[in-house]
């Protein structure tokens, strides 16, 4: 008996270990295309997908005045800056009652072609300040109505808005390369752009899942596994510079 019972144990264990095999080529077996359809059907809402900026019918980008110097800035959409302040709020929250469920904002501008998300920009906007304690100060503004630094895509010099917009508005400063790729990516010429770009972000929390094997995964890690896989599906597309 004592034998069977041995040899049952052995069976199944090698089942067990055939089976979880057979998991691992199947996952072998998936597209980089069909992990990140996967994901972006998990988080992503395609069926009302929110545009980055308020535009006309012909697709030209608004402005407003902005700053001591009253300069002229790219105006994001309503959408974008409720969608925004609604998830940043999250972590703020979560940081003044040190709950400590989110760690901060996952964000991605990208089109639509087909249906499918193609990814233009991946970034973070993590809840901590640079002593690691503190709250940091791309979020702290989404507490009013601040948009100078607004979870990087704010108004102010050094931020994604502010730079695109010195680029295509011709601002005496604040011009940087990086941003000359992003105006070249996004508009056919001055302010009309090429196809309608959107905007999605998430409130990142330490149980949501990342992009492989359903396993969850941290708001830094995840930042890295989007760049890293896209850059590989739309190299052309992406304006991530240097896998940042």
């Amino acid at each position: 008996m004592k034998l069977c019972l041995e040899h049952l144990r052995g069976v199944r264990d090698f089942n067990d270990l055939r089976l979880r095999l057979l998991q691992q080529s199947a996952d072998a077996m998936t597209t980089k295309e069909e992990i990140w359809q996967k994901w972006t059907d998990r988080y992503v809402d395609t069926e009302n997908p929110i545009p980055l900026f308020e535009t006309d019918e012909n697709l030209t980008v608004e402005f407003k005045n902005y700053g001591k110097d009253d300069r002229r800035i790219l105006k994001r959409s309503e959408g974008m800056e409720a969608l925004v302040r609604e998830e940043g709020r999250k972590v703020i929250n979560d940081w003044e009652t040190t709950d400590d469920t989110y760690e901060g904002l996952i964000y991605l501008m990208y089109r639509l072609v087909d249906g499918d998300v193609i990814p233009l920009y991946i970034g973070k906007a993590g809840k901590y300040g640079r002593d690691g304690e503190g709250l940091s100060a791309n979020l702290r503004g989404l507490r009013g109505s601040s948009t100078g630094k607004f979870a990087r895509w704010g108004d102010g010099h050094y931020y994604h808005i502010g730079n695109l917009s010195a680029i295509v508005f011709d601002h005496d400063k604040n011009q940087k390369q990086k941003y000359e790729k992003w105006a070249d990516r996004l508009f056919e010429e001055g302010r009309q752009l090429r196809q309608q770009t959107y905007f999605w972000t998430k409130a990142w929390r330490e149980e949501d899942i990342g992009l492989y094997h359903d396993f969850e995964v941290p708001l830094e890690q995840l930042e890295y596994q989007i760049i890293g896989l896209v850059s590989d599906l739309y190299p052309e597309q992406l304006l991530n510079d240097e896998g940042a």
